[in-house]
């Protein structure tokens, strides 16, 4: 530890290697304060403790608040937080009351939360020993509670309640990789052969030929279809989020919204066959229109329900679980066709950068870190193709 002159502080390295900086400030009036302040370097500490004296003297020291953390995380979403898109906000306000709202954390002060006391909820959270907690949560949901916690705490730094944002030091689970395990080539013609008898066959061929999420093909429209180009363009998504009407009979409802990124608005090049195709699900759809006349729905929507209404995505998940057993396949998430789209085409071995473009991902890193095993794969049949085509030998 290294000792200072009078009223310069105390500045010294932590066991974690961390460094912290100590003074005591003078308020006036015989009133005093001691203040604590954290870096990574030595050099950082003694930055800050000059800010602090600096600011002492224009007098405007942070006076930390001694407000819960949940009672805080309530004022950010509320007042900080306004143009959140919709999915995103209940995402926030869900993880919230399910995971802090009521627990220890939660009531812990601004002023006295600690990066120990986040280390140690994560830590339970992740073991299952939480208390009354039923199951082990996933390094994702805890990854996604401190993105919360953070962004949060960060919003405090900056309105002055505290001095420090805790979440920089906490040590977090490394995240999940999901196994992909997509169709085979000979799985989607059986899978197409048995949805060839349903009335969305459209639908599950659309999505073999261009890999869409489920929310971007659900809420396709017809006038985003463009025949004469033979063009896709993506500029919705349909989502289920609450149902704010206290009148209404359903707690939640379904809502096209734009997606979630820049990136996720593209055009799709579709073929003669799939706009031939389409064109046949349209005769139907006219067909259901008539049907039910006065009591149909139009939306405009490629894909409804046959009273024209939006398609639930958990109904649809439902039937297409349905078609999977029907066609001897095992349980696949819908997003499993998405995969199966990619690896299709990285099998055939096309351009990284034009799956992410079809696929709409934010970036080509994206791609290559989602389908770095496929690739490794087709990498293997290059050698062999690069062997044959020069016809080496052993001798």
């Amino acid at each position: 530890m290294k000792r200072r002159s009078n009223g310069e502080g105390t500045i010294f390295k932590r066991s974690d290697g961390r460094w912290t900086g100590q003074v005591t400030l003078d308020m006036g009036n015989e009133q005093y304060k001691r203040k604590t302040v954290y870096g990574k370097t030595q050099k950082e500490v003694k930055e800050k403790l000059e800010q602090l004296r600096m600011e002492c003297r224009q007098g405007r020291v942070i006076e930390t608040s001694d407000m819960p953390l949940e009672e805080w995380l309530h004022i950010w979403i509320t007042n900080y937080k306004p143009n959140l898109k919709i999915t995103t906000r209940e995402s926030y306000e869900g993880y919230i009351v399910t995971h802090i709202k009521g627990s220890e954390l939660g009531k812990i002060p601004l002023n006295k939360l600690k990066t120990t006391d986040l280390q140690t909820f994560y830590n339970a959270k992740l073991n299952g020993t939480y208390k009354n907690q039923k199951q082990k949560l996933s390094s994702t949901t805890v990854r996604y509670i401190n993105i919360i916690i953070k962004s949060a705490l960060k919003q405090a730094v900056n309105n002055r309640m505290i001095n420090e944002n805790v979440c920089n030091a906490v040590v977090l689970p490394k995240k999940n990789k999901v196994e992909i395990v997509p169709l085979t080539r000979e799985e989607v013609i059986r899978f197409l052969d048995v949805a060839k008898e349903d009335r969305l066959y459209a639908l599950y061929l659309l999505e073999m030929m261009t890999g869409l999420r489920r929310g971007e093909i659900l809420g396709l429209k017809w006038e985003n279809v463009d025949f004469e180009t033979g063009k896709i363009h993506v500029v919705h998504n349909l989502y289920r989020i609450n149902n704010t009407d206290e009148n209404a009979a359903t707690k939640h409802k379904l809502v096209l919204l734009t997606p979630k990124t820049e990136t996720s608005k593209r055009s799709i090049p579709v073929n003669s066959f799939m706009i031939a195709e389409l064109l046949k699900h349209k005769e139907k759809q006219d067909m259901e229109k008539a049907f039910y006349a006065g009591d149909y729905k139009d939306l405009g929507m490629v894909f409804s329900r046959p009273n024209g209404d939006y398609i639930s995505p958990r109904e649809f998940l439902r039937q297409y679980q349905k078609l999977l057993a029907k066609a001897g396949l095992e349980r696949k998430r819908f997003h499993d066709l998405r995969h199966t789209v990619a690896s299709l085409l990285i099998n055939a071995n096309e351009n990284p950068k034009v799956i992410q473009q079809l696929l709409g991902h934010s970036t080509i890193s994206t791609t290559l870190d989602i389908y770095a095993h496929v690739m490794g794969e087709t990498m293997n049949k290059s050698i062999d193709t690069l062997y044959n085509q020069l016809e080496l030998d052993n001798e």
